[in-house]
């Protein structure tokens, strides 16, 4: 939509602005976080930068594709369901927070536990289920209405990644 004669980047598509040094070019930050879009793991959402390609440029917690995404996990005590306290979680909680107080159109959220193959599946379960619980629990006393609020624990059940490795059971838990 720039003319050539405009276009201070004619042989590439690009955005029209009113700056005759940026019209007609692409746009390398999309979400003007500092982390250029080909490096960028979400570049639509603002995030800072990490030396994790899937996580640099990501924010703690977004939306997308009508869910709450999160790429880190909020931790627990061992074998418990006790959120431990300090900076990894409370980011994490308080990003989910911030979308949920943000966008009262989300209605219901569905907070989800899960665990590694290790150890009793029964267990896994109880036990994820508790976690979900906890960070349910933990958003209703920061504000957020129990009536939007549910959770589920699927222990072993829905890995997202194998279990054979220990990478991919840190990723399940």
């Amino acid at each position: 939509g720039v003319l050539d004669k405009d276009d201070a980047c004619p042989t590439v598509a690009g955005l029209k602005t009113d700056d005759p040094k940026t019209n007609g070019c692409p746009d390398p930050d999309r979400d003007k976080d500092g982390v250029a879009n080909e490096q960028d793991a979400c570049p639509d959402e603002p995030g800072k930068p990490d030396p994790d390609p899937k996580k640099n440029g990501c924010p703690k917690a977004f939306v997308a594709q009508g869910q709450i995404k999160i790429l880190d996990q909020v931790k627990f005590k061992t074998s418990s369901a006790e959120i431990l306290p300090g900076k990894d979680s409370e980011e994490i909680l308080q990003a989910v927070l911030t979308i949920l107080k943000d966008h009262p159109e989300i209605k219901h959220l569905s907070v989800e536990g899960h665990t590694d193959s290790n150890g009793n599946a029964a267990m896994n379960k109880k036990l994820s289920a508790d976690r979900a619980a906890s960070v349910v629990k933990w958003l209703a006393a920061h504000g957020i209405d129990k009536a939007r609020l549910a959770s589920a624990g699927y222990g072993p059940d829905r890995p997202i990644a194998d279990n054979k490795t220990d990478d991919g059971r840190r990723q399940n838990r």
